[in-house]
């Protein structure tokens, strides 16, 4: 399981350039009122090589269900996932992720 402290600065979570397919967990149990994180799933082009943004999602307060599931991606040369707090106090987000 990874651990990151988050600071304002958006953070990789989890990132392969490795043929595969992912999926993992992201878990939001410490955030509180006021608190603010963006999700960023990221795709990397075969053509270019740099990141395309595929889905960001904004979770806000305290979470009823802190899990968060990342859906099955395949890759075949990049992945990446990020986190970035953008309100309140700064929370620690863990993650788990998985390879099929």
């Amino acid at each position: 399981m990874a651990k990151n402290v988050m600071d304002g600065t958006e953070q990789t979570l989890f990132e392969s350039t490795e043929l595969g397919e992912y999926s993992g967990y992201i878990f939001l149990d410490q955030m509180q009122t006021g608190d603010e994180i963006a999700i960023r799933v990221y795709i990397k082009d075969v053509e270019d090589g740099v990141y395309k943004l595929r889905e960001v999602v904004v979770f806000t307060d305290a979470q009823d269900a802190p899990a968060v599931e990342i859906r099955p991606i395949i890759g075949k040369v990049g992945i990446k996932v990020t986190a970035q707090q953008t309100a309140g106090t700064y929370r620690t987000v863990t993650s788990m992720w998985f390879k099929r």
